[in-house]
């Protein structure tokens, strides 16, 4: 049995994708899990798609994420799941910084 503990601010990469620090978790052949700090007023700079679902928690502050051209506001506490295929965008509305963990199955991002 593997297991992988990732203790809070560890993280195996980060990127930055849009102004956006996207840090990796875990990875495996069947997903991806991240942590991501969006600042206020940033976004994922382009509506994309790909295969798969994902699934985001809001950690801290608030989302706006676009799904097939209807937009979800999401807050603190809030789980939102969809399929990936359908085009998609991500922003944060709000004044402050917003926290999400994200799992993407299968992983979908080049690291």
């Amino acid at each position: 049995m593997d297991v992988v503990v990732r203790r809070r601010g560890e993280s195996l990469k980060s990127i930055v994708l849009g102004g956006v620090p996207i840090h990796l978790l875990v990875r495996s052949e069947g997903l991806e899990s991240m942590i991501v700090e969006m600042p206020p007023g940033a976004g994922i700079p382009k509506v994309y798609s790909h295969e798969g679902e994902e699934v985001r928690i809001v950690l801290e502050g608030e989302l706006e994420v676009e799904v097939s051209g209807e937009r979800y506001l999401l807050k603190e506490g809030d789980t939102m799941w969809f399929r990936s295929e359908q085009p998609h965008a991500i922003r944060n509305p709000g004044t402050r910084k917003a926290v999400y963990f994200s799992v993407n199955i299968p992983p979908s991002l080049s690291w």
